[in-house]
C-alpha cells in the first residue's frame, strides 16, 4: 500500500603621417594587447573532461546543472567541461599533443564504430595514461591531495610485498603544498608508460605509484548502451562501481581481498600475493570514462582475471606455470559476468616474451537496458556539478530511475523509522530533486519512461546484500579477528561490540548448511 501511494505521489510531481604612424602603432599595441590576452584566456581554459570527447556525444551537446536544476541547449563542445588554471604551459603541451591527441586518433582509427576492436600494447598504454590524468584533473588541489597523502598505508601493504619499490620516498616526507603536489603529480603521470618510469622519476612518491597502480595493473573492455538509449557525460571524469559491502558500511571494501586472504592464508597458495597486492590499490570493481554517447571503456579490477583461467609463472617468465582457481564468489553488482571477459592476445614473439607490438583484440559488449540504467546512476550519484547529454528521449529511463534511486536512499534517517515518515520523506525528496526538472525536459522532448524503477530498485538493492549474505569469506575474515572486529564501528549496524561475531557466526553456520 505504502509502495503504490508513493509511485503515484512520483508520477505526479515529476510532470593621419605622424599621427597615421602614432594611429598604427596604437592599432598594433591594442592588437597586440588583444592577442596577448585572447592567447592568455585560451591558456587558461583547461578541460577536465577533454573536448574529443565532448564531440563525440554531441557537437553541441545539453548542460544540465544538478544544483539549480538549469538546462542549457546545445552547448559548443569548448564552452564545457573546463576550469581556468587547472595546470600550466607545460602540463598543458603534455596532455594535449602526448596524450589527448593520440587518444583522439585512436579513437578514430580503431575503437568508434568497430565491432571488433585491435589494439597493440602501446596504444593500450596511451588509453591508460588518459585514464590516469582524467583521475586527477577532475578534482579540486584540495581533495586530490588530501586522498593522495591518505593512500600511505595502502602503499606500505604493497611495498611490504613488493619491497623492491621501497627506494621511494613519502609524499609526507616532501613537505610540498597542494598546489605543488598536484602540479608534480601531473607532471609525473603525464609521461608515465608503466610502473619502472614512475620509479625512476626524480619527482615521484609512493603514493604517485599507489594512485598510478590500479590504471597500469588493471584490463580494459569496452561497454556499448543498447539500441536507441545513451551514456550520460559526468563531470567526474569517471566513475566506480564499489562492493556491495563498501556500500552497506560507508566505505569498507573487503569481499576480493577477503578471498584472496583465504587463499594466501588458510590454503598457504602464495601464487595470490600479487592480486592481494593489486586490490590493496585498487579496491573498485571497475572504473568507467565514457568515450561517446554509446561507446565507453572500462578499467577493470585485476580480480576479475580470475574468472578466465588465468594463469601465473611462479618464480618469473620461465619459472612454474600455475592456473589460478575461479572464485567461488561474484564481488560486482552487476551481474552480467561476460562484460568482464579478457581480450584474447597475439603476441609477436610469445607468450612471456612481451613487445609494445603484441595485439589485444576485443569484443565490445552490449548492455541490457537495465544495465545502462544502473551505470547512468551511478554517473549521476558521482557528478559533482554537471552533467551533459545528447538525446533527452534516450537517457529519460535513467532519470527517472535516479530520482527514485536517490529519493528512496535519503528517506530514512534512523533506524525503527516509522513507515508514514519515510514515505513523507520520499515524497519530500522527490519534490525538491532538481532532477525532477530534468524529468520535465525528457518528458517535453517526447521521452517515455520505460522502466519499472520500484522493481529495478529492489532487484539492485538485493544485488548490493548478495555478496555480504552469500560470501562466507567475508564472515570468517571478522570472525578471525575478533577485537577488531568488535571496535569496527562501521559495522555497527550489526550490533554493539562483540555482538557483530554472533551476526557473522549465523551468516557463515547458514552458508555452510545451505552448501551441504
Amino acid at each position: 500500500m505504502l509502495i503504490n501511494s508513493a509511485f503515484c505521489y512520483f508520477r505526479f510531481i515529476l510532470k593621419y603621417k605622424r599621427e597615421t604612424v602614432v594611429l598604427i602603432d596604437a592599432v598594433r599595441f591594442a592588437v597586440g594587447n588583444i592577442l596577448f590576452l585572447r592567447r592568455e584566456v585560451f591558456q587558461l581554459r583547461n578541460h577536465y573532461v577533454s573536448q574529443f570527447v565532448i564531440k563525440r556525444f554531441s557537437s553541441a551537446i545539453n548542460i544540465f546543472n544538478v544544483n539549480t536544476g538549469k538546462i542549457d541547449e546545445s552547448k559548443r563542445p569548448h564552452k564545457v567541461f573546463y576550469k581556468n588554471d587547472i595546470y600550466d604551459e607545460e602540463i598543458e603541451k603534455l596532455v594535449s599533443f602526448n596524450i589527448e591527441s593520440r587518444v583522439s586518433n585512436i579513437l578514430d582509427r580503431k575503437i568508434l564504430g568497430k565491432s571488433k576492436i585491435e589494439l597493440t600494447r602501446t596504444e593500450i598504454e596511451t588509453l591508460k595514461r588518459y585514464m590516469l590524468i582524467c583521475s586527477v584533473r577532475t578534482q579540486d588541489e584540495s581533495s586530490f591531495c588530501n586522498f593522495l597523502r591518505g593512500f600511505e598505508k595502502n602503499i606500505d601493504s604493497y611495498i611490504n610485498i613488493y619491497n623492491e619499490y621501497s627506494k621511494l620516498p613519502k609524499t609526507k616526507d616532501s613537505n610540498l603544498t597542494d598546489n605543488e603536489l598536484y602540479f608534480r603529480t601531473l607532471k609525473v603521470f603525464a609521461k608515465t608508460t608503466n610502473i619502472r618510469d614512475i620509479v625512476n622519476n626524480p619527482l615521484a612518491t609512493r603514493e604517485m605509484l599507489g594512485w598510478a597502480l590500479p590504471f597500469l595493473e588493471s584490463y580494459i573492455a569496452f561497454w556499448d548502451t543498447p539500441k536507441d538509449k545513451e551514456y550520460i557525460l559526468s563531470d567526474c571524469g569517471m566513475c566506480s562501481e564499489y562492493e556491495g559491502f563498501h556500500m552497506i558500511t560507508g566505505g569498507i571494501d573487503i569481499s576480493k581481498t577477503s578471498f584472496l586472504f583465504h587463499k594466501i592464508i588458510k590454503e598457504k597458495k602464495s601464487e595470490y600475493g600479487g592480486l592481494l597486492a593489486s586490490n590493496f590499490l585498487m579496491y573498485e570493481n571497475y572504473s568507467i570514462f565514457n568515450l561517446s554517447s554509446t561507446r565507453s571503456m572500462i578499467m577493470i579490477n585485476p580480480f576479475f582475471r580470475l574468472y578466465h583461467n588465468v594463469q601465473i609463472f611462479i618464480g618469473g617468465s620461465f619459472g612454474k606455470k600455475c592456473t589460478l582457481e575461479e572464485p567461488d564468489i561474484w564481488p560486482a553488482i552487476i551481474q552480467n559476468k561476460s562484460l568482464f571477459n579478457v581480450p584474447q592476445n597475439k603476441y609477436k614473439i610469445g607468450v612471456g616474451f612481451y613487445t609494445q607490438d603484441d595485439l589485444f583484440i576485443y569484443s565490445p559488449k552490449i548492455l541490457t537496458n537495465e544495465d545502462l540504467v544502473y551505470i547512468n546512476s551511478l554517473m549521476l550519484s558521482q557528478t559533482k556539478e554537471i552533467i551533459g547529454f545528447n538525446d533527452a528521449k534516450k537517457i529519460i529511463d535513467s532519470i527517472y530511475y535516479f530520482v527514485w534511486h536517490k529519493a528512496n536512499f535519503e528517506s530514512v534517517k534512523y533506524l525503527g523509522q516509522p513507515d508514514d515518515e519515510v514515505v513523507n520523506n520520499f515524497i519530500e525528496n522527490v519534490a525538491k530533486s532538481p532532477f525532477r526538472d530534468l524529468c520535465d525536459y525528457c518528458d517535453s522532448k517526447g521521452g517515455i519512461n520505460k522502466t519499472e524503477f520500484i522493481f529495478l530498485f529492489e532487484k539492485l538493492l538485493a544485488y548490493i546484500y548478495k555478496d555480504f549474505y552469500e560470501n562466507p569469506y567475508i564472515s570468517q575474515y571478522y570472525l578471525d579477528r575478533p577485537d577488531d572486529t568488535a571496535n569496527c564501528h562501521q559495522l555497527d549496524f550489526l550490533g554493539k561490540g562483540y555482538k557483530k561475531l554472533e551476526v557473522f557466526k549465523k551468516i557463515l553456520n547458514r552458508i555452510n548448511e545451505k552448501e551441504r
